[in-house]
């Protein structure tokens, strides 16, 4: 309650304004539905009564009120004529008190009567109709002014329904939906994302939409981290698990996987992320380089495998491994002469080569060789492979499952072009990957082939941090159907809300005035163009779990969606260990344990480097623990020796390292 004067006048004057301005329509709405009313009980009337009866009717109706009204003792004549219908003149005079007992009279004052009664029923139904026929057209006018008028944009759909019936309406339903909403027909091919933070509906959307794929026999590249959809869609004898921790990994060949030295090029570019590290790239591509000239020069070998492979790369001799590598582009890498720029390399090398490691064991004899580029050219197969990992393990197999997925999209860009084909692409949790090579050409071209991608990210700032600001914004672009879960992150919510859109609309106001006079009350309407949010950032932060927006492709509205968690049942163990420690190489173990130590010391040196000269270059370094004199100056003799002995190796090596990268930054342009 508020008892504010102010609040109280202004309360008042605009109640009364409107008060008076409702009595006036309503006065004048009366006044012309009452004419229309009396004319259809007259039309009625007449229609229904002759003139004479009806005459005659009011006659004795008037006899009854004056005898009611007026006692008196005389009685006055009243003279009658009429033509009958064979045109003879009727006249006759009565008196007041005989007419008043007259059959005749008395049954045309009934007849009156009767026939009054239903014309005032008629009057009333059109003077009610056109009352409310009016108020109702003023109200929808009214409605309409006070409207918003959408010019431009998209705006917020008023339910889930509405879409659907749009869609229908257009021909464009299709039978994916996402919870009820259905997508537009064959925009699958033009790519899904889903964005959401944890635990918010992001894995039921996901489930439906492969539930339906599974249905309709399409096939499927699944990214399980956290072995979530095996248990669920998994199929023994049918479907693929691509993960070398698990016992069902079936027997992956590296080089029926890439026929030629191009397909190891490839597979090595996403192996050796360049992603990973922020140094020299020089160290990560002389690494691809060495790898790709090694397995490509033991193609030929009967007894190739990636145990002989990590062996070659990683044990052997320098001059052994210059053999093997005699004629190749990486035999100068590793020259006697540059021991130490061959060490390096060989060390990032282990660093990033040492997922492969966990193939050892897979190529068993009663086990037929597999390769994902064989699986999707089998046009007959709707097998799904599963490239699975949990937390444990992920990070070893990180490199392998991003190299494995990166041949898995060039291998359906290879395929004959089919707009009927479906290919589902899962790539839920993306970011959790090395950064995909393939992964913009893959989802700008892939729908010519009829591939599905279909993209999981909790936040954009995480594929930012990937990818960096320019591709993951390529990257997100190309992802033409968005489902927008909980982002609980104001920056996010913003960002989320300028992806869902503006609408750009005629924005209605009105403005009253009011004074003591009356000539100074009035109100004024207008429309101004503005442009909004269609949903604000807050709406965004407080949605429930198993709620989103859904933006569809092309003019379409955006939709608030609720989802319903489904309990699907267990077909399959999420992950079945083997044990890795019966085919593990020991010596192969220690060199690339070793490597990663070293490599990481390297990484910490540089880094202990980096921040000394930046505190000798302040001035503001102090030390603690200051040592003798003596000691001091002996340390620092020593040191000068070392160090020329080491400047005069940097410096021998230094030139052969500059003339390999001038070499290879010279085929790398020969071959753009």
């Amino acid at each position: 309650m508020s008892l504010d004067a102010r609040n109280i006048t202004q309360g008042g004057q605009v109640i009364k304004y409107m008060i008076g301005m409702f009595m006036q329509i309503t006065n004048i709405v009366v006044y012309w539905s009452v004419l229309p009313a009396l004319a259809g009980f007259f039309i009625y009337l007449f229609s229904a009564v002759k003139f004479i009866y009806i005459k005659h009717g009011i006659t004795y109706w008037l006899l009854v009120l004056k005898s009611h009204l007026v006692k008196t003792n005389s009685d006055q004549l009243y003279h009658f004529n009429w033509t009958t219908a064979q045109g003879n003149v009727v006249e006759f005079t009565r008196t007041g008190n005989q007419i008043l007992h007259d059959k005749y009279f008395i049954q045309c004052g009934d007849l009156l009567k009767e026939h009054a009664f239903y014309g005032w029923g008629v009057s009333l139904a059109i003077f009610f109709s056109i009352v409310i026929g009016v108020f109702w057209y003023l109200g929808r006018k009214g409605r309409l002014q006070r409207k918003d008028e959408l010019i431009g944009g998209r705006f917020l759909a008023p339910n889930v329904d509405y879409v659907n019936k749009l869609l229908k309406k257009m021909g464009q339903l299709s039978t994916l939906k996402i919870g009820k909403l259905h997508l537009v027909k064959n925009s699958e091919i033009q790519n899904i994302a889903l964005h959401g933070t944890v635990g918010t509906g992001k894995s039921t959307a996901i489930n439906g939409l492969l539930e339906q794929a599974r249905k309709d026999n399409q096939r499927g590249i699944i990214y399980d981290r956290g072995n979530n959809f095996i248990p669920i869609f998994y199929r023994e004898g049918i479907d693929v698990i691509l993960n070398p921790i698990d016992d069902r990994c079936p027997n992956w060949d590296l080089w029926e996987e890439c026929e030629d030295k191009v397909d190891l090029e490839n597979f090595a570019e996403a192996l050796f992320s360049e992603g990973q590290g922020h140094g020299d790239p020089f160290w990560v591509l002389s690494a691809r380089m060495l790898f790709v000239s090694t397995a490509e020069a033991m193609r030929n070998d009967p007894d190739r495998s990636i145990r002989l492979l990590l062996n070659h790369l990683l044990s052997i001799s320098l001059a052994d491994l210059h053999e093997v590598l005699r004629g190749s582009d990486a035999a100068n890498l590793v020259d006697g002469s540059i021991e130490k720029t061959a060490i390096t390399i060989r060390t990032v090398l282990a660093t990033y080569a040492k997922s492969l490691r966990l193939c050892q064991g897979l190529d068993k004899p009663d086990k037929e060789k597999f390769s994902i580029r064989k699986w999707l050219n089998n046009s007959s197969d709707n097998a799904w492979i599963f490239l699975s990992s949990d937390g444990r393990v992920h990070e070893s197999i990180k490199p392998l499952i991003t190299a494995w997925l990166n041949v898995s999209m060039q291998n359906v860009l290879a395929l004959e072009s089919n707009l009927s084909r479906r290919v589902w692409t899962l790539l839920d949790e993306l970011p959790s990957l090395n950064n995909l090579p393939k992964i913009l050409e893959y989802l700008s071209e892939a729908r010519k082939f009829g591939g599905v991608s279909l993209v999981g990210i909790q936040n954009f700032p995480q594929l930012q941090t990937i990818y960096g600001k320019d591709k993951a914004q390529a990257i997100w672009d190309l992802l033409n159907t968005k489902a927008f879960f909980r982002a609980p992150s104001g920056e996010v919510a913003r960002w989320v809300q300028s992806e869902l859109g503006e609408v750009r609309q005629r924005k209605f106001k009105d403005q009253y005035s009011y004074g003591v006079d009356t000539i100074r009350d009035g109100v004024n309407f207008s429309k101004d163009e503005q442009d909004e949010n269609i949903i604000s950032y807050s709406d965004i932060q407080k949605l429930n779990d198993l709620e989103c927006y859904v933006s569809l492709k092309g003019d379409l509205p955006i939709v608030r969606v609720e989802l319903i968690r489904k309990d699907y049942k267990k077909v399959a163990e999420g992950k079945i260990e083997r044990n890795l420690l019966a085919v593990f190489d020991p010596e192969l173990e220690e060199l690339i344990n070793h490597a990663g130590l070293s490599h990481q010391f390297d990484v910490l040196a540089q880094k202990a480097v980096k921040n000394a000269a930046n505190s000798n270059s302040s001035g503001s370094e102090i030390e603690e623990n200051p040592k003798p004199k003596e000691k001091f100056e002996d340390e620092e003799s020593k040191k000068e020796e070392k160090n020329h002995v080491f400047k005069k190796e940097e410096h021998e090596n230094g030139k052969v390292e500059n003339n390999l990268k001038y070499k290879y930054q010279v085929n790398k342009e020969m071959e753009l």
